[in-house]
Order: C-alpha cells, then structure tokens, then sequence
C-alpha cells in the first residue's frame, strides 16, 4: 500500500534531519568546502592538512598517479603534487577522497553492493568530464565532481534508512529502476534525499542539481545547471549500459535526443565519445 503523502514527507524529512549527524564529511573536507568553491587556501596548507590522515594522504596521491590526473612521471610525493596540479583539482579530488569512507565497508544488500555503488560513481564522474570535455559544455572538473556525488542519495538511503531500503531493493528488477521504486514505495527517491545532503556540506547549487536531477535531464534544459546535469545523465547511463551500474541491473532508459543536443553531441561526436568511453573507465577503475 502506498504511503500518504504526509508520511513521505515526514519521512524525507527525518532523513534528511538524521543525515546531519549520521551521514557527515570529517573535519578535512568539511574544512575545504568552507574555504569557498574549494578556493582561498594555497597547495601548500592542503598538504599539510591532508597529512594528518595517512589513509586519506595514500588513497590521494594514489589517485593524483592516475591517467585522469596525471599522464606524466608519478608524483613521490603530496607535495610533488601539489607544485604541478591546480589548487582546485587537488582540492577537490581530496573532497572525493574523503567521501569514500563513506562507502566503507562493503557491504550487499540483494543486487546492492556499496563497493558497485562507488565503482560506479567513479565511473559516472570520469566519463561525465570526458563529455564535458569533448562537447565544451561546463566545466570538466565540477563536472567530475558532480558524477562522483550524483548517487550519495543512494548511499545515505542505505545508511540511514536499512530497513526501508531493503524493502526498495527487492522491488529494482530490469523494468524499474531505484529510483522508480522509491518514488512509489516511499514518495521520494534518492535525488531528493542526495540534493539535501550535498546542500548541508556546502557543495555547490550545480553539483546540488545534479544530484536531483539526473534521471530527469530533459525536463531541465532551461535550467542554469544544464550542462552539468545532462553530461551525468548521459555518463549516469553510458556507465549503467557498460556494466558499471549502481545496482546490478541494467533498467535505464536512454537520455532523451533533446539531452543529447542540449550538448551539440552529433552522430559524429557521439562515435567519438563511444571510442573514448572504455579508456575513462579503464582510469575511473584506479580510483578505489
């Protein structure tokens, strides 16, 4: 039986009112996204910041080595980094960083496994920026990290709502996708729930609509946020079709044509992104 609309409100909103202590970012990144846009602070006192969590500083500069980052000699160091990199790419691959203990441990959950959910906003964040990139729409490096954050919603469900996700969980089969589900079961879905998190960290209004937006980018072309949106939606399911889907079935529709062109991606550009798609998730794979 379906919940009244009251309850689901109630309850949208105790899970976002819980996420404020249950589902928070450590002193660190919470630091960097009050310094504003990830700006205002040099190289230099990331570093120093960074550290002070040996776990967070190795998984970096792991990351830092990766084709997505770096196609040169491999940094020794944080600080060899930090002299070559932009402050705001160091800076805001050290917030992703951050969010993935968040994803710690794995656990499954019927065709739910957190270590797939990361897998796939990796996947999602490399292959929105290469779009970004090769259609000139937005900013590739929000743009990734917009992908890696489309799908926290999904994450905080699980953390903070078990029970009730499960009970999404066992309904997602190949004709109705989680966020369908949600929407009948519990009258909101993960985007919702995604947006309000990423608003209380302080993330950007772009990276706030992506998340709420993503699997409804044709009825946001008009939108500020546009770009952004549509280049997750397409990745969200470019990703999904590869095999790098959140839950383990492949039940999304395709963007619209109208997603497509909102980015002046063509038959010829969209060969293009298809020859290129293997390569960002070959390097979104380093990202773990």
């Amino acid at each position: 039986m379906l919940k009244t609309l009251a309850s689901t409100a109630d309850n949208l909103n105790q899970r976002i009112e819980q996420a404020k202590i249950d589902f928070t970012l450590p002193p660190g990144a919470r630091r960097l996204i009050a310094a504003g846009d990830f700006k205002g602070r040099t190289n230099e006192t990331l570093v120093r910041w960074l550290e002070t969590d040996e776990e967070v500083a190795a998984r970096l500069l792991k990351w830092c080595n990766t084709p997505l980052f770096n196609m040169s000699r491999p940094y020794a160091t944080l600080a060899e980094a930090e002299k070559i990199m932009e402050h705001d790419e160091l800076a805001r691959l050290a917030v992703v960083t951050f969010t993935r203990q968040l994803f710690l441990p794995n656990i499954k959950i019927d065709l739910f496994e957190r270590t797939a959910l990361w897998t796939h906003s990796m996947s999602v964040a490399a292959v929105a920026s290469m779009i970004s990139r090769s259609s000139g729409s937005g900013d590739p490096g929000l743009i990734f990290i917009a992908g890696a954050m489309h799908d926290i919603g999904i994450c905080a469900s699980q953390r903070l709502g078990p029970a009730s996700f499960q009970e999404v969980i066992a309904q997602v089969d190949d004709l109705s996708p989680t966020h369908a589900v949600e929407r009948e079961l519990l009258g909101w879905d993960h985007g919702e729930l995604g947006e309000a998190i990423l608003k209380q960290w302080g993330l950007s209004e772009e990276i706030q609509a992506v998340a709420r937006h993503h699997h409804d980018a044709d009825q946001q072309l008009d939108s500020p946020h546009a770009e952004a949106i549509c280049c997750v939606a397409i990745a969200n399911y470019l990703c999904s079709r590869s095999g790098r889907a959140s839950i383990s079935s492949n039940n999304l529709e395709p963007p619209s044509n109208a997603v497509f062109q909102r980015l002046n991606i063509d038959a010829g550009l969209l060969t293009i992104l298809g020859q290129q798609l293997y390569a960002a998730l070959n390097s979104a794979s380093e990202l773990s």
